[in-house]
């Protein structure tokens, strides 16, 4: 999102700070409101600084002409984003309206990110080794970063409708009951359920042809680099390569080296911890038995889940529409780190919740690791194969305790 103007964007904005104020003082004291807290405010400090920037030049962001179908679509993303945390309560009778907001939430933020990627000149940007657009001051996303991106918006997608259609519909409780006449019913519950794990996992079928920026690769190439080059001279400016790029990348003295290769480390094994206990881990449990809540709603109509599910959106877009805030000056890095750093503690304090890190099986998550460094890029395989292995493996258990 690169990037509002004139008097009514103003007004708009000051509503929607209201509003947020609003929604902190009432949130409900569950064991989510500490996540809540946190992206609510996280959208009021943010929403403050674009309405309260010199020369309101963080809302002309939106209003430019270039770029326009990008800005206009990230100005929409934002605001739905702010209204998805307005309503986030435990109400049995939502089903469709949660389902719907999801749906426009994932492709309002695919659309968004590939936008962003091609109406501006990121496909020409070379960042220098190890550094990368979404953190380092100096450097520029690229757009292999954007469509990287896209991949996991689309990801995130399509379990959130797997989330909602199997948690709605699926009323037989496969760990209970169990004896040798209930075989045929087992195997019959067990092909649907491979059926579904198996549509919302082929995605992963293609993620090689989308662009990997790794994590690791950042903090290795600072280290190495600060090891072999200190000799060399570096700058902040951004600078011509001869192949007609554009080279950018933040000073190895700057005084946030230490800072950004942390936050790095951090992100790889948030991202680890996320496809292989939120994600697979997570699709895996759902499709082994049926998921248990204390109140006996859906899993993706809890206050937990609607919490995270947001905090893991916003995090996506955010990594770029912040960095695009500190090239315009209206946030300094220092400020831009913070606020990342707010939605990173946040989003991990809310995939702690029991109806999001509770529903998912020990085994799952661990057999789904295990077999990604054994059997690494075949997600499909290993996740169909894990899937096996933990729902016979739970009928198995069940059977020797009757």
């Amino acid at each position: 999102m690169e990037a509002i103007g004139g008097k009514k964007s103003i007004i708009f904005f000051k509503e929607k700070i209201a509003a947020v104020g609003v929604m902190w003082s009432s949130s409900n004291t569950n064991s989510s409101s500490t996540a809540l807290i946190g992206l609510q405010l996280f959208f009021l400090l943010l929403l403050t600084s674009l309405t309260l920037s010199n020369k309101s030049t963080g809302l002309k962001l939106f209003t430019y002409h270039h770029g326009r179908i990008h800005r206009l679509s990230g100005l929409f993303h934002l605001c739905w984003l702010v209204y998805g945390a307005s309503f986030i309560k435990n109400n049995h009778n939502w089903h469709t309206t949660c389902l719907q907001y999801d749906i426009l939430l994932g492709l309002s933020g695919i659309i968004t990110t590939l936008t962003a990627s091609y109406s501006f000149p990121h496909k020409h940007v070379i960042n220098r080794p190890g550094e990368s657009g979404t953190l380092s001051q100096s450097a520029i996303v690229t757009q292999s970063e954007m469509v990287e991106h896209s991949f996991y918006q689309g990801v995130n997608l399509i379990q959130a409708v797997y989330l909602h259609v199997v948690t709605w519909t699926w009323g037989v409780t496969v760990d209970s009951h169990y004896d040798d006449e209930r075989f045929r019913i087992v195997i019959q519950e067990f092909a649907k359920r491979f059926g579904m794990l198996l549509l919302v996992t082929l995605p992963w079928v293609v993620r090689k042809r989308f662009p990997v920026n790794s994590f690791s690769a950042n903090w290795k190439s600072n280290v190495e680099m600060n090891n072999n080059n200190n000799n060399n001279q570096h700058n902040d400016k951004v600078e011509n390569n001869t192949n007609g790029g554009i080279r950018a990348g933040t000073q190895l003295g700057s005084s946030y080296l230490w800072l950004i290769n942390g936050m790095y480390r951090f992100k790889k094994w948030q991202y680890v911890f996320y496809k292989h206990v939120i994600l697979h881990g997570l699709n895996i449990s759902i499709a082994a038995s049926h998921p248990t809540n204390h109140n006996n709603t859906p899993l993706p109509l809890t206050p937990q889940w609607r919490t995270f599910w947001l905090l893991l959106n916003t995090s996506y877009v955010m990594e770029f529409f912040l960095q695009s805030l500190v090239k315009r000056r209206v946030l300094t890095q220092r400020y831009m780190m913070i606020l990342n750093f707010l939605l990173m503690i946040s989003a991990s304090i809310a995939s702690m919740e029991s109806n999001v890190l509770g529903q998912v099986k020990v085994e799952a998550a661990l057999i789904s690791l295990c077999l990604n460094f054994w059997n690494r890029g075949h997600d499909v395989g290993n996740t169909m194969m894990t899937f096996i292995i933990v729902y016979f493996g739970n009928q198995q258990f069940v059977r020797r305790r009757i």
